[in-house]
């Protein structure tokens, strides 16, 4: 075969799978990659975008965030983030998904800034099912999307970007599914009040949609954010010198020592806590008060957002997964940071280097007399 038909048949075998593909998934989720929105206001010119869309507003400006991590950090430690501008925008006659937030024009396209990024879309958080669920037209008052992701990415963007739309229309509805976790009705509670809260597992048609765009880098969250939020929630901190955020109970992600680590944690004098047992208050509440707070990768740490009076965090990393959006999370606030990498056992599963966290510990607490 020579190198133009090879060539010919690898592009022949692509245009067939995309033709397939829309054909099992329609004009919008099959439209994906090319039919896909980046920015709004990159493509306001368009008259099939520009009828969709009333008004826009500035919700974060472009900015460099820095994260000042000590010297000897390995490189893998981000130390800076260039952010652009991000807005909020009201649209008319979309699509919206209660479960992901994904927002979409009739017959597409879909409108990235609802959900994050092309990478998530298409990867780790696939949607192109949504746009083939079944569909509830909606008259009325105006909805913002408030979609039950997992407790990090619910928190640190789903959250925030609901709070400043319901800046922009007060009298909006949120909407999200029929079942949801108990911190996200506790929250939506808190921001509208149980009457302004439409359950609904079909897809909303609805005729006014505010939608304050997501973060497309996930894991990074600005200053301004983490202000918003703590407007939003203002928290009365509890008295608790250090807690360790203990994942005993998850038994897919817990340490395999993790009884030994919790032993050693209450022989220090710091608190046990299992966060997936706490409300959202007094989650909120432990995080403002804690000075010390050490905890295993995870979602726990997203609390870091309400911590007021933090010093220092010490994260547990497994031996081969790396996320330094916690250490972000703690420089951006302040707070000193330090981790420890844990050992890989024969099972698959990882053991916490106790003596490395008891020295931690020890020079936290040298630090402090």
């Amino acid at each position: 075969m020579t190198p133009k038909l090879r060539d010919l048949t690898a592009r022949g075998r692509v245009l067939l799978a995309t033709t397939a593909n829309q054909a099992l998934l329609g004009p919008v989720s099959g439209g994906i990659p090319r039919e896909y929105v980046r920015s709004i206001a990159e493509r306001i010119y368009q008259p099939r975008i520009a009828r969709h869309v009333s008004e826009s507003v500035t919700r974060t400006e472009a900015t460099v965030e820095h994260y000042d991590f000590p010297a000897d950090f390995p490189p893998q430690f981000r130390r800076s983030k260039a952010f652009d501008e991000r807005h909020a925008h009201r649209l008319h006659d979309v699509l919206v998904s209660p479960h992901s937030g994904l927002v979409w024009l009739p017959g597409g396209p879909v409108l990235e800034e609802s959900y994050g990024s092309l990478i998530r879309s298409l990867g780790w958080g696939d949607i192109r099912h949504e746009p083939l669920l079944p569909v509830r037209r909606l008259t009325g008052r105006p909805v913002v999307a408030f979609a039950p992701t997992g407790y990090y990415h619910w928190l640190l963007e789903v959250l925030p970007a609901a709070v400043f739309a319901l800046s922009v229309e007060p009298e909006a509805l949120l909407l999200m599914p029929e079942n949801v976790p108990a911190y996200v009705l506790a929250a939506a509670e808190h921001l509208v009040g149980p009457a302004r809260i439409l359950r609904l597992d079909d897809i909303a048609h609805v005729d006014t949609c505010l939608l304050a765009a997501v973060e497309p880098m996930s894991g990074f969250v600005q200053r301004a954010e983490i202000d918003r939020l703590r407007t939003a929630f203002p928290t009365d901190p509890t008295d608790a010198e250090a807690i360790y955020v203990s994942r005993l109970k998850d038994h897919k992600r817990a340490l395999s020592n993790e009884a030994e680590v919790e032993c050693a944690m209450r022989e220090a004098g710091v608190t046990v806590v299992y966060a997936q047992d706490l409300s959202f208050e007094r989650q909120r509440a432990l995080f403002a008060g804690a000075r010390t707070v050490i905890a295993p990768h995870g979602a726990g740490l997203a609390n870091l957002v309400w911590a007021q009076r933090a010093e220092r965090v010490i994260e547990v990393f497994p031996p081969a997964w790396f996320n330094d959006c916690y250490a972000r999370l703690s420089r951006n606030l302040g707070i000193d940071y330090d981790y420890v990498v844990a050992s890989p056992t024969e099972e698959g599963r990882c053991v916490a280097p106790l003596d490395r966290l008891d020295a931690l510990l020890n020079e936290g607490a040298t630090a402090e007399c």
